[in-house]
């Protein structure tokens, strides 16, 4: 939460707006900035979604993935953005939470990563060293590197 809030709190965003935040600068490979990692919304855009969810869902469909779905949803509804490009960087690879400036980390989908991840964001394990100071990942991030970011 501490890391989410700097970063909201650094753009400045304006009150009483509907806004939601576009979290990567990936293009079509980040969903055209915004990937269900972390969804943030400002109250007025909540507000106007469920004011218009039975429409976007009936119009827009909800074939996609959440962050599609409410990416497209808040495109139509007239919802605006902020890009925050930092918020987090799409990576299968644990060692990169390491890096503290994100408020997130995506796609880390298998056990054995998601706690290397949290043990190297919260547990202060391996400062200084190589990721890989805590043992072997299976499977290996080698293994995911042409997989989907997704």
């Amino acid at each position: 939460p501490d890391r989410l809030r700097q970063h909201i709190w650094g753009l400045r965003v304006p009150p009483n707006q509907a806004i939601y935040l576009k979290n990567n600068d990936q293009g079509k490979r980040g969903n055209d900035g915004f990937l269900g990692a972390i969804e943030v919304f400002t109250k007025k855009a909540v507000e106007m979604y469920f004011d218009n969810a039975a429409d976007c869902a009936k119009y827009l469909g909800t074939n996609s993935g959440e962050d599609g779905f409410f990416k497209g949803c808040m495109d139509a509804i007239g919802v605006g953005f902020m890009l925050d490009s930092q918020l987090f960087h799409p990576n299968y690879d644990p060692s990169k939470c390491l890096n503290a400036a994100h408020a997130a980390y995506h796609p880390i989908k298998f056990d054995t990563h998601w706690q290397r991840c949290w043990d190297l964001s919260f547990g202060g394990h391996c400062k200084g060293m190589a990721f890989d100071c805590m043992g072997q990942l299976n499977p290996p991030t080698s293994s995911l590197a042409m997989s989907d970011p997704r």
